[in-house]
C-alpha cells in the first residue's frame, strides 16, 4: 500500500532501515557513481523504490546474486518506480548506478561560480522529494533510515555530509571521506557538499564550514551558535544529535537554510555583516527538535515541520534577544502570510494547512502558509493553556514522538489526549479550511505600529536608525508612488550588505516605476540563488514592459546555476 502520495514505495513490502553509500564525485561528468546498499527490516519478495533519472547498471542481493528489476515510465512529479523482484526473500539489496545528467537534487558549480574561483563545487538539496535523484530509496519521510557513506572526491577538495565525519584516506589524486549517521532520518535529510572547504570552531559542539574566503565572515556572523544551542535545550529538551555544525554555501543554494542534521546548509545571503539575519540559523537549529526529531509523515503534513519550527525559532530569539524582537518577527511574518494568502486565493489555490496533494508537485505547493499559519496555530494552542503548561506539553510531545514521522491526525489525537485544556481551539478551520480563523493570534509592537503608520502616509525616516525587521516593515508599507531613490537614501539601503533589505527595496523600486535600475538588477539576479530573494524581483520585473526582457535574459543566463525548484518558481513568476 502506498502511504505517501509523493512516493512509489509500498511500505507493506518492507522498510529500508539502513542505507550504505559508496560514491565517487565526478565533476567532469557532473555525476555521482557507485553503489547503494539497502538493508531491510524484514525479508521481502518484491521491493518498490523511488528513482528520478538514475541510470541503473545492476542490482544484486546480499550474496551477490543478480536480481531482475524494472524501471517504470517517468511520472512528471514522482519520477520512476524501480521494481525489484526477489525470487528468494532477502533483506539486503545492492544497487550499482550513477546519477542522471540533470539530477534535480544535485547542483554542480563551476569554479567561476564559487567564492575562490579555482575549484568546482557540488551540493545537494533533497527536500521535498529529490533524494530519489541521488540514490534509489523509499523517498518518503515515513521510511526513516540510518546511513553510512564513503565519498571520494578529487584532491584537494573536502566533503561534508549530514552525518558524523570519520576517517579520511588518500588515493591516486583523490580523497575518500567516511561518514556515519546513527540516528534514523527521513531521506530528504540526506545531504552532501564537496569543494574547497575550511572550518572554524565556534564552541564545544558547533563548527562552521565555508570556502576560505568566506570563513572569517561566517564565523563572526554566527558567533552566537553555541548560545542558541544552549537556549534551545532549555526550551525543548536535550539535543539528540551530538554536534551542531553548519556550512555556508556558494550563492546558488536555493534556500535560506536547510536543516540537515549535524550539517545545516546556509545561504551566504545571511552574511549581512551585522548579525541581523541570524534568525535563519535559529530556525534551522530549532528543526533539530521540530522536524528532524519529530518529522512530518508526508508533504501533506509539512506544517508539522515548519509551523512548529517557526514557533520554536521565535522562542529561541525571545530567550536570547527579548520579547520585542520575537514580536517584530511575528508581525513581519503575519504580513508575509497575508500576502501569500491573497496571492494563492487569487490563483484559486488551497490555503489550508493540510490538503490532498495527489498529483501535485511539492516544489510548486511550497509557500509561507505552512510556516506562518502553522506558527499561528501553535501560538493559539499556547495562549489557550498558558506558556508554562504548554512548555510541558511541548517537551512531552517531542519525547513521545522522537525519531518518528507523524501525520496531522496523529498530532490532533495527541493534543486532545494530552492537552485537553486547549479544547477551545477549534482545529478544523485551522487545518482544513482556507484563510485564517477570525481569532488568529496577533502581536503588538508600538515601535512597528508607529513605523507602519508613518510608512502608509509616505513619510520617510529622518536620521533614525532601524533594525533589519523595522527596515523591512518600512519598505513593505510604503505606497508604490514614493520616490524609491529617496527611500534608499533615507533608510541607508546602499550602505547595508543585507540581501533581504536589498530585495525589498528593489521590488518597491520596480513597482514604483523607478528607472535606471538595470545595473542593480543584473547584480542581484547574477549573484543571488535564494528563491525567496529572486522570485519577488523577477515577478515585479515581469510586470513591467521595459524590464521583462532583462528578467528573461538573466534567468536564461543563470539557469544552470539555479536549483530546479528555483527555476520552476521563476518560470511561474515570469508566466
Amino acid at each position: 500500500m502506498r502511504a505517501d502520495p509523493h512516493s512509489h514505495a509500498d511500505l507493506d513490502q518492507a522498510r529500508t532501515r539502513h542505507l550504505a553509500l559508496d560514491l565517487t564525485v565526478d565533476f567532469a561528468a557532473r555525476r555521482l557513481h557507485g553503489t547503494a546498499t539497502l538493508d531491510l527490516d524484514r525479508p521481502a519478495r518484491r521491493l518498490d523504490l523511488d528513482c528520478r533519472g538514475l541510470e541503473i547498471a545492476s542490482i544484486a542481493d546480499g550474496q551477490g546474486r543478480a536480481l531482475a528489476f524494472e524501471l517504470g515510465p517517468t511520472d512528471a512529479v514522482l519520477g520512476e518506480r524501480l521494481r525489484i523482484d526477489l525470487p528468494v526473500p532477502t533483506d539486503r539489496i545492492v544497487v550499482t548506478y550513477r546519477t542522471g545528467p540533470d539530477a534535480t537534487g544535485l547542483m554542480w558549480l563551476t569554479p567561476e561560480q564559487t567564492d575562490g574561483g579555482v575549484h568546482p563545487f557540488v551540493l545537494t538539496q533533497c527536500q521535498a522529494i529529490h533524494a530519489r535523484s541521488i540514490a534509489p530509496v523509499q523517498d518518503t519521510p515515513r521510511a526513516r533510515i540510518t546511513y553510512t557513506a564513503r565519498i571520494t572526491v578529487p584532491e584537494p577538495l573536502s566533503a561534508v555530509m549530514s552525518a558524523a565525519p570519520g576517517t579520511v584516506s588518500r588515493g591516486d589524486g583523490t580523497r575518500t571521506f567516511v561518514f556515519d549517521m546513527p540516528q534514523p532520518i527521513p531521506p530528504y535529510l540526506l545531504a552532501l557538499a564537496a569543494g574547497d572547504l575550511v572550518s572554524r570552531d565556534l564552541g564545544p559542539r558547533c563548527r562552521v564550514f565555508a570556502e576560505p574566503g568566506v570563513i572569517d565572515a561566517a564565523a563572526w556572523e554566527f558567533a552566537d551558535a553555541e548560545k542558541m544551542l544552549a537556549a534551545a535545550e532549555e526550551l525543548f529538551g536535550p539535543y539528540r544529535w551530538e554536534r551542531y555544525d553548519f556550512i555556508v554555501l556558494p550563492p546558488s543554494f536555493p534556500l535560506g537554510g536547510m536543516e540537515n542534521p549535524r550539517m545545516t546548509f546556509l545561504t551566504p545571503t545571511l552574511l549581512a555583516g551585522d548579525r541581523s539575519l541570524v534568525g535563519v540559523l535559529a530556525h534551522e537549529l530549532a528543526h533539530s527538535w521540530t522536524g528532524n526529531l519529530v518529522s512530518n509523515a508526508t508533504n501533506e503534513d509539512f506544517w508539522l515541520n515548519e509551523g512548529w519550527t517557526v514557533w520554536a525559532e521565535r522562542r529561541i530569539l525571545e530567550h536570547l534577544y527579548g520579547t520585542e524582537e520575537a514580536a517584530q518577527q511575528s508581525i513581519l511574518g503575519r504580513h508575509e502570510l497575508e500576502e501569500t494568502l491573497a496571492e494563492r486565493t487569487a490563483e484559486g489555490r488551497v490555503t489550508a494547512l493540510t490538503y490532498d496533494q495527489r498529483g501535485l508537485d511539492p516544489d510548486v505547493e511550497f509557500s509561507r502558509i505552512p510556516y506562518e499559519k502553522g506558527f499561528l496555530l501553535v501560538t493559539a494552542l499556547e495562549r489557550a493553556v498558558g506558556r508554562a503548561r504548554f512548555d510541558r506539553f511541548v517537551q512531552a510531545y517531542i519525547a513521545h514522538f522522537a525519531f518518528q514521522s507523524i501525520d496531522t491526525n496523529t498530532f490532533t489525537s495527541f493534543v486532545r489526549m494530552e492537552l485537553p485544556e486547549a479544547a477551545a481551539v477549534d482545529l478544523e478551520p485551522w487545518l482544513h479550511r482556507n484563510g485564517l480563523p477570525e481569532d488568529a493570534p496577533r502581536f503588538a509592537s508600538q515601535r512597528l505600529a508607529a513605523i507602519e503608520s508613518r510608512a502608509h502616509r509616505g513619510e520617510l525616516p529622518r536620521g533614525e536608525a532601524f533594525s533589519t525587521t523595522e527596515t523591512l516593515v518600512w519598505l513593505a508599507h510604503l505606497p508604490p508612488t514614493v520616490d524609491a531613490r529617496k527611500v534608499a537614501d533615507a533608510l541607508g539601503i546602499d550602505g547595508r550588505s543585507n540581501a533581504e533589505v536589498r530585495t525589498a527595496w528593489l521590488t518597491l523600486a520596480i513597482r514604483s516605476g523607478t528607472t535606471g535600475l538595470e545595473d542593480d538588477l543584473r547584480a542581484h539576479l547574477d549573484h543571488v540563488g535564494r528563491t525567496k530573494l529572486l522570485r519577488p524581483v523577477v515577478k515585479a520585473m515581469g510586470a513591467r514592459a521595459d524590464l521583462k526582457a532583462l528578467a528573461i535574459e538573466r534567468f536564461e543566463a543563470n539557469r544552470e546555476r539555479l536549483h530546479s525548484s528555483t527555476r520552476g518558481a521563476l518560470e511561474a513568476a515570469l508566466a
